[in-house]
């Protein structure tokens, strides 16, 4: 249902019109309506477009949950770049800050930065910022973790060129390889060197001793399914961990089954696992930084800690539990979302053949010198290379699998014009009008002030298809063809990182990983035709959005 208008005066508003707990409640069949349809999609996503589809209107109220309030749905970027941008604390007369519905989904994770409400802990919450400032710095991501990304994704290289000679151009999952890789770079931030394991190196090895008589026989199209690697049980409480997200996040009563999974005993094991590994690399940091040594994330977070509390007058706590899992919440944030967008990068390659003949043209023509010598770019040559078109394919990539944004009202405001009290849960969604679809006429008047006087989306055109792949809508051509041609990351609607002090802390190092990772696969593999059955959308959402299949049938590249 639409909200009904702000009166004049907001302490004026009538009781009806207020969303307060209790007052209303959603008919059980539209409860089970989003049960079902979360349950049978995986996603919750696509529930909240076809409610405000429903509506038909930027802004609707839903009740989902027992006995709590309603929540508000948004779908309007002008508003929600305002809301992220501007009025999310820890600004200045903020309305709002991290959601309840986040902060409580998240508290298997323990008390990382994402859990920490500005308005009630905002000294805590830059305290927490501080500690990882240096981590997404030129120096640190050009210098320390761009030589590693391209390292690993060598490895990923490695790995797919093994397996492409033993299925003989048969497709494969690549989902898990994808998801490996990423989660490399990340146990590579966080401990450098000093932590043996790796989710790709046992993998590689495993698929490295096999032979084409160890494939079993299989038409064409059927696709080969590898052994896997066992991982160790770090590893795998990092996997677990958004797995339990998700789940809380789908249920109706996410709080009591958190409840029932901390008295399980797969739940204790993991996040033993977790603490037991984590402080043994943090007394190894610190053993390091007081040797002289800062590079890994956990050193400089141990060098902030101390130079923090020399500033604040306070003796620095380099032994605290909020170090953990601060440093697990990112290790758990970075690979799960990579390795999810990665996924989504090699179906689009695959499902538009000339969009990658494409990318790999631009990529030859960028770099000459790599390609004459016929060897692969190093990350310099890489880093430098100007290919906006890479950039688009990337962005358009990341449009069209956000998930929905999740704000908490900390003070009676509005939005659109609507009244909007304190603790309600706004949730801002990525696939519906503004987005997917083109934008519900707002008028100027039921705006913020700050919303009124930003300009937004200059380039971007809605009398387009709004869910069809097209990178070009990301680029501005200034000649004839690829020669004369500028990325442009603000030209449309982009949710998938946040905006504000809010937003994705770690998106330039996404962004180097995707990009790097996605030219050497494109340089290296033609990435071929796969059966109707092994492709398609289908995704499940939670922390990210993740395509349920990702198959690939590799040819090599020959360089001429």
């Amino acid at each position: 249902m639409r909200l009904p208008p702000v009166p004049s005066t907001p302490a004026q508003a009538p009781a009806r019109h207020r969303v307060q707990c209790g007052v209303r409640v959603l008919a059980p069949r539209r409860r089970r309506d989003m049960a079902r349809t979360v349950g049978a999609t995986g996603e919750f996503g696509p529930w909240c477009a076809a409610q405000m589809a429903k509506s038909g209107a930027p802004l609707c109220q839903v009740f989902v949950r027992p006995l709590a309030k309603p929540w508000v749905l948004l779908a309007d970027f002008h508003e929600a770049y305002d809301i992220l941008s501007r009025r999310t604390a820890p600004a200045r007369e903020a309305d709002f800050d991290k959601s309840a519905f986040l902060t409580e989904n998240m508290s298997c994770l323990g008390d990382f930065h994402g859990t920490f409400r500005a308005n009630v802990c905002g000294e805590q919450f830059r305290n927490n910022r501080a500690l990882i400032q240096d981590l997404m710095t030129p120096t640190f991501l050009h210098g320390v973790m761009g030589p590693a990304v391209h390292a690993k994704g060598m490895e990923l290289v490695a790995l797919l060129e093994a397996k492409m000679r033993l299925a003989d151009g048969r497709p494969f999952d690549v989902k898990k390889d994808l998801d490996r890789v990423a989660l490399d770079v990340m146990l590579y931030f966080a401990f450098m060197s000093e932590f043996d394991e790796t989710s790709l190196g046992p993998q590689i090895g495993l698929i490295s001793q096999l032979t084409t008589s160890d494939i079993p026989k299989g038409d064409f199209d059927t696709p080969v399914t590898f052994p896997e690697a066992p991982e160790g049980s770090f590893l795998a409480a990092i996997r677990m961990a958004p797995v339990i997200v998700e789940n809380c996040i789908n249920s109706l009563l996410p709080q009591l089954s958190l409840w029932w999974w901390k008295r399980q005993s797969w739940y204790k094991r993991s996040f033993t696992d977790k603490y037991r590994v984590l402080r043994e690399q943090f007394k190894q940091g610190l053993k390091n930084y007081r040797g002289g040594e800062v590079r890994s994330a956990i050193e400089h977070m141990l060098m902030r800690e101390e130079r923090e509390a020399e500033k604040q007058g306070r003796a620095a706590d380099l032994e605290s539990d909020i170090l953990v899992d601060e440093l697990f919440g990112h290790i758990v944030a970075g690979h799960h979302t990579t390795g999810g967008i990665l996924a989504w990068l090699v179906k689009y390659l695959t499902s538009y053949p000339h969009l990658q003949a494409r990318i790999r043209v631009a990529l030859f023509t960028a770099l000459p010198e790599a390609f004459a010598e016929d060897r692969p770019p190093n990350f310099e040559e890489l880093r430098r290379a100007r290919i906006p078109y890479i950039d688009a394919f990337i962005e358009e990539t990341l449009r069209l699998n956000a998930v929905p944004v999740s704000r908490e009202a900390i003070r009676d405001t509005t939005i659109l014009g609507r009244h909007i009290p304190k603790g309600c849960q706004v949730f801002i969604i990525a696939n519906g009008p503004g987005f997917l679809s083109p934008s519900v006429a707002v008028s100027p008047e039921e705006r913020s002030l700050t919303a009124r006087d930003s300009k937004l989306n200059g380039h971007w055109d809605e009398t387009q298809d709004l869910r069809a792949f097209n990178p070009d809508r990301w680029l501005i051509y200034n000649g004839k063809g690829d020669a004369d041609v500028e990325f442009n990351s603000a030209a449309g609607p982009q949710l998938v990182f946040g905006h504000g002090v809010r937003g994705c802390w770690g998106k330039r190092l996404a962004q180097m990983e995707l990009r790097m990772v996605m030219a050497l696969l494109v340089w290296h593999f033609e990435l071929l035709g796969i059966p109707d059955a092994l492709a398609g959308n289908e995704a499940t959402e939670g922390v990210a959005r993740k395509p349920r299949k990702a198959f690939l049938r590799l040819r090599r590249v020959v360089h001429i």
